[in-house]
This record gives C-alpha cells, sequence and structure tokens, in this order.
C-alpha cells in the first residue's frame, strides 16, 4: 500500500501501465495469482481490526473467486480499490468481513470502472471526430481509387 497515494481516481488506475490479474495468471500462474490475492486479503483482515475476520478458508475461496471473476482487473486496480476498503468508502463493515461484502465490493468497483471507461472511450471518440485535420478529399480518393473505376 506504499504506492496507493499515487492513486488518488479510477482513471489513474486504470492507464497505469500494470499487469492485469489473467495477465498474472498465464504468466505466473494460476496458485502464484490466488496466493497474492490471498496476501492482499489477509492485509485487509489485518489492518481492519475485526472482531470476527475472514477465516483462512474463506480468504482462499474469495480470492478463488475474484481470480476466476475479476480477471481484467490491474494491480492498479487492486491497489486502488483495497485503498478504498480501508478508507471507509464501502460504508461500516460491522466488525466483520465476509466473502459476500468482498465480492460486492469489487462488483460495485467492476461496475464504476467500467462506467467511466465507457466515458473516457467516449471522449476519445469524440475528440478523434472533432479533429480538424482530417483529410476528407484524400480519403475519398482513395476509398473511389481502390473500391471502383466508375469514378
Amino acid at each position: 500500500m506504499r504506492h496507493a497515494g499515487k492513486l488518488s481516481t479510477i482513471e489513474k488506475a486504470m492507464n497505469t501501465a500494470a499487469p492485469t490479474l489473467g495477465t498474472l495468471k498465464r504468466e505466473k500462474g494460476t496458485d502464484f495469482t490466488i496466493g497474492l490475492l490471498m496476501g492482499w486479503l489477509v492485509y485487509l483482515n489485518d489492518i481492519l481490526n475485526l472482531n470476527k475476520p475472514m477465516t483462512e478458508d474463506q480468504i482462499e475461496l474469495c480470492a478463488i473467486e475474484v481470480t476466476d471473476t475479476f480477471y481484467s482487473l490491474k494491480m492498479s486496480d487492486l491497489t486502488f480499490l483495497f485503498k478504498k476498503i480501508i478508507g471507509g468508502h464501502y460504508g461500516e463493515f460491522y466488525e466483520s468481513l465476509t466473502i459476500p461484502k468482498v465480492l460486492t465490493f469489487f462488483r460495485d468497483y467492476f461496475d464504476e470502472r467500467c462506467d467511466h471507461a465507457e466515458q473516457q472511450t467516449i471522449r476519445s471518440h469524440a475528440d478523434f471526430a472533432s479533429d480538424e485535420t482530417f483529410n476528407y478529399s484524400g480519403n475519398l480518393r482513395r476509398t473511389f481509387n481502390g473500391k471502383s473505376n466508375k469514378y
């Protein structure tokens, strides 16, 4: 969590050059990826000082589910998400942490991330579409010359 301060928005987490869970799973193996996620969950259990923390079996099952379901999240997304969980962005834990709670945090973050990615794509497309340096006549000439000799 030492570098979490640099990730202040979802956009920064999305645009940071970091491997996804799927990439780690493919390159380092499933056991490595699940173990990494288990480490994050153990840290979460410890840092929140819960009366009823997750058991080791619950942590492992949760890590497997996250790895299988949210494989497109980057490590920077995990850092930002755990920072938000620890900061109380997702509400009170009522002294316990469960698999459904953790998976709800991931689902909510993933939905929010997808919304931001969609908006970023729309803005990027609008910026490209409004670019005045686009050469219409050159593109039309190439299209007509390449497809038909009637013109």
